[in-house]
């Protein structure tokens, strides 16, 4: 039987193959257990493979057993978003806040202050519709254009600001305080030492090879068929994820553009995802992480148990999705 790797390089260009060895590294074992007890109630257990997928680059780990998405798994039945519950954001002018720019309002999204702040300037666009079932491609297009017009005009507010992210934390699940979809804006007049640290990694990828990291990995993306690019924005399944099922997105998020990373979060959607993390970071001091995101799947709505453990927190991600097997089934239809 052919091992990871080799499954991998079979399709790839000798390009590709050169950009996998400079970014990426596999390192393979098995383990077999043997005891009488596995092969009777576990016979789905007894041979396990185990892939270490390493990002040489960024300095990102994940460990990857399949297996390990067979466990059962404790669940509880929770509340659901839908119509019936009610939350401040449906009554958004009595229940929410202005910030410093007020009340910023399209046809399907409105802004508000964030009531606890993470950032210098921080604030919320709220979609007009309660549940996530019920929004459509219109509704996170004017909800961007919105964040878009707050990033704007919050800079002319303050030209000492430095850095602009957008989040989207969608369920309780993924960190979220209220099920109403809703973006966070954030505007710092510093740059967060992690994204300081994240940039040297790529610089320095740069001036080693002379080549864009980027461009880079969405070349063996395309190779690996785990990435799709239009109208410049390209988005492709992350070979490190943080958590499970992972994305990089990369490039100006515009009109056209917001129509196709809406279809691709519709797809997610229409393959299982229940909750997610999404985070863009719109301006840094340096082109190279501009226009950049991350998206990953955060699981079940009804685990009783956290997605993160001790080796997440303090090592490297655990997952059980195969990031290229991911990818590919996500952008075959797309």
């Amino acid at each position: 039987m052919k091992s990871y790797s080799q499954n991998i390089f079979r399709n790839l260009d000798l390009r590709a193959k050169k950009i996998f060895n400079r970014i990426l590294a596999i390192k393979e074992t098995n383990v077999f257990l043997k005891q009488d007890l596995i092969k009777k109630k576990y016979p789905h257990l007894k041979n396990q493979k185990i892939i270490y997928l390493q990002n040489k680059v960024l300095h990102q780990e994940v460990i990857l057993n399949i297996s390990r998405g067979k466990r059962k798994q404790p669940l509880t039945k929770i509340q659901q978003n839908d119509d019936t519950t009610y939350d401040p954001f449906c009554v958004y002018k009595q229940e929410t806040p202005i910030d410093e720019l007020g009340r910023l309002e399209n046809e399907l999204a409105v802004t508000a202050a964030n009531l606890s702040k993470m950032a210098d300037y921080h604030s919320l666009v709220i979609f007009k519709k309660h549940s996530l079932a019920k929004i459509k491609r219109d509704d996170f297009s004017q909800a961007w254009n919105l964040a878009r017009d707050w990033f704007k005009k919050i800079k002319k507010v303050d030209p000492k600001i430095k850095t602009q992210i957008l989040i989207w934390n969608y369920h309780f699940r993924a960190g979220a305080s209220i099920l109403h979809p809703h973006f966070q804006l954030l505007s710092y007049r510093h740059v967060p030492w992690p994204l300081k640290n994240f940039y040297q990694k790529i610089y320095s990828y740069q001036k080693k090879t002379n080549q864009d990291y980027f461009e880079d990995y969405f070349y063996l993306a395309n190779k690996l068929k785990i990435a799709k690019e239009y109208n410049n924005l390209k988005i492709g399944s992350d070979l490190t994820p943080k958590k499970e099922k992972g994305l990089i997105i990369k490039g100006k998020i515009e009109e056209k553009s917001q129509v196709f990373l809406w279809n691709v979060i519709d797809r997610l959607l229409r393959l299982g995802t229940e909750s997610f993390n999404f985070v863009f970071i719109k301006k840094s001091p340096w082109k190279l992480i501009n226009n950049l995101g991350f998206w990953v799947d955060r699981g079940s709505v009804e685990k009783q148990n956290c997605d993160i453990g001790s080796l997440e927190i303090f090592l490297f991600p655990v997952i059980s999705t195969d990031p290229i097997e991911f990818g590919q089934l996500l952008f075959s239809v797309l």
